[in-house]
């Protein structure tokens, strides 16, 4: 049967390489034209005493909207506008959120943001979570549906979620769009993150019953022939999702690889993460305790990703272990026996304050279920600091993925010296001001690891130009200039967002062969990105696998485009992919046909 899905891929060469001091260069915004910053204003009912989600930041999103071949980016902001900027090439942008009416509504505080084509007509659309403010009426997420460009080239976008069937008002953190009942079209999973309790980190006797106002969300998509287009549907209580938590990223992956779409949630707090195994009935099991030994305890961003090139993906979670020892002793707290006691009489899984690095390690024989193990500490990336995106990507193109995290806190509230003040009668004969002056404000630099090839990492943050303080949530990455290596986009707080160019491919530098290959999937009719899709490639008997996802790391949607290092190869030798629908495509380089870099 002829497959109706189609493979564009492209295998460049690098005519040099980088040989400068760092390997990314930070483009001023006076250059870039990107001036968005997620500016806080401080009042008496918004600040991190009153509620501890005032930091937790907002997402970015990058994906071609207007079709010209550039990648585009939009930036969520909290209490500022989100905003939309256009690609015109040679890394500038133009902003254009009025123009093609993309904008949030008047004092909606806006958190994660993805691009997807859910109307499949082949233009992108964006959708928008919302969290934070107490009138509901400002939570509704939003779904701005792409109409077309105008004769500019500018996209126009509508707001149709309510029309989609968008209409919960809950406090949503992000979106992922997956077709979980295998029937073609994208359905929809929205994680749900706010404080619902006085101490969340307070042991309690867990209920899977779904009445937890913290549970996640799970829309079926059903074709409505009279609007002609989806209306989402809530199935999340017959579906199985039914655990409460604090989500602040969410990933798709067939963990179990029965051809199954699963769910994997990172929740905040004493919350254990998620591992929602399809059972391929339309229903959900949580299995997370039959299939990692322990997670982070307060679980940020998360990723997914082959960092072995074994064929199998790994998983990577990122918690608030300080780096430095100072900051371990002013921030963290000492181990507690009765902590451990209580996890076991409260029947929750093992979790530990700080990154957890789980690499596949086989199949349970009895449940047939994958099984993990945490290499955090070997592979030298336990401790980053109060972390939020986690990103597995090759940014260097020598065929092995590197770990880009940022993070960030604008106030250490679990600073120790300022608890004890707080604590103090002291604290009372002071102004709610002079109090949150008193917090201290530390700016921590952005980490990148460098993929050494054997379980291990080293650290080249600054010898890649990555550690510039700042306190940075979402981020994503993409080829924003189209030179074939990877450029990274960050949402930061109190400062402009950062574009990194990646000068790996910079003219006028001494010659290093460094190759790439990239992948761009057309899927299905109603699945048009290929989102599920698993891609394989060999080169001289080596493999390497690359998903695409709808969302990763946290808030944040990176490129569609599936990228590929090649060291010094210059072709591959054979790519498959397995489509979510499980269709396979073959292609293998023809014998005999000439080097593209001869």
């Amino acid at each position: 049967m002829k497959l109706k899905h189609f493979l564009f891929a492209t295998i460049l060469f690098s005519a040099s390489c980088q040989q400068e001091d760092t390997l990314f260069k930070k483009i001023d915004p006076s250059s870039s034209g990107i001036d968005f910053a997620n500016n806080i204003v401080i009042n008496d009912s918004i600040n991190i005493l009153d509620n501890e989600f005032t930091y937790n930041g907002a997402g970015v999103a990058v994906g071609d909207l207007n079709g010209d071949g550039l990648q585009d980016i939009y930036f969520c902001g909290n209490q500022v506008d989100n905003k939309l900027y256009l690609n015109k090439g040679g890394l500038t942008f133009e902003e254009v959120t009025a123009k093609a009416n993309a904008q949030k509504k008047k004092g909606q505080w806006s958190s994660g943001v993805t691009f997807v084509d859910i109307n499949t007509d082949g233009k992108l659309d964006i959708y928008v979570c919302n969290t934070m403010i107490h009138d509901s009426s400002k939570l509704r997420d939003l779904l701005f549906i792409n109409e077309g460009n105008d004769k500019e080239g500018i996209p126009h976008f509508k707001e149709s979620g309510t029309e989609y069937g968008i209409t919960d008002d809950n406090h949503n953190s992000i979106s992922t769009f997956f077709d979980y009942d295998k029937d073609g079209d994208l359905d929809l999973f929205v994680a749900v993150n706010f404080i619902d309790m006085q101490y969340p980190n307070q042991f309690i006797t867990k209920i899977p019953d779904g009445k937890n106002p913290t549970r996640d969300i799970l829309y079926r998509n059903d074709f409505d022939s009279a609007k002609g287009h989806a209306v989402f549907k809530d199935v999340s209580l017959d579906a199985g999702i039914i655990w409460g938590g604090y989500s602040h990223s969410a990933l798709i992956h067939d963990f179990n690889e029965d051809g199954y779409p699963d769910i994997y949630v990172a929740n905040d707090y004493l919350s254990n993460d998620l591992l929602y195994i399809n059972n391929g009935n339309g229903t959900f099991t949580n299995r997370i305790g039959d299939i990692f030994k322990h997670q982070s305890y307060s679980s940020m961003g998360s990723d997914l990703a082959d960092i072995n090139n074994d064929g199998k993906d790994d998983l990577f979670t990122v918690e608030m272990l300080p780096q430095e020892n100072k900051r371990k002793k002013v921030n963290m707290n000492a181990n507690n026996y009765n902590h451990y006691l209580f996890t076991e009489q409260y029947k929750y899984e093992y979790q530990f304050v700080r990154n957890t690095f789980q690499v596949y390690q086989g199949k349970h024989p009895q449940t047939g279920l994958p099984l993990f193990s945490d290499i955090a500490f070997m592979a030298g990336v336990e401790a980053t600091d109060w972390s939020w995106s986690p990103l597995l990507a090759d940014f260097d193109n020598d065929g092995y993925r590197d770990l880009l995290i940022t993070n960030g806190f604008p106030k250490d509230i679990i600073d120790h010296d300022f608890g004890a003040f707080r604590s103090s009668i002291s604290s009372s004969l002071i102004t709610r001001k002079q109090l949150l002056d008193m917090i201290p404000e530390v700016k921590i630099p952005n980490f990148m690891f460098r993929n050494n090839n054997n379980l291990t990492f080293t650290d080249v943050s600054k010898e890649w130009g990555i550690s510039l303080p700042s306190f940075t949530n979402g981020t994503a990455y993409a080829d924003l200039d189209n030179d074939g290596d990877l450029d990274i986009i960050t949402n930061n707080i109190d400062d402009p967002a950062f574009l990194f160019e990646n000068t790996l491919y910079t003219k006028n530098k001494k010659e290093t062969p460094a190759h790439y290959l990239r992948v761009t999937l057309k899927g299905p009719a109603d699945n048009t990105l290929g989102f599920g899709a698993r891609v394989s490639i060999w080169t001289k008997g080596k493999l390497q696998v690359a998903e695409s996802h709808c969302v990763r790391g946290y808030l944040s949607k990176s490129e569609s485009t599936l990228h590929f290092g090649l060291g010094t190869h210059t072709q591959v030798d054979s790519i498959k992919v397995q489509w979510a629908d499980g269709k396979e495509q073959k292609l293998e380089m023809q014998k005999n046909r000439p080097d593209p870099c001869s």
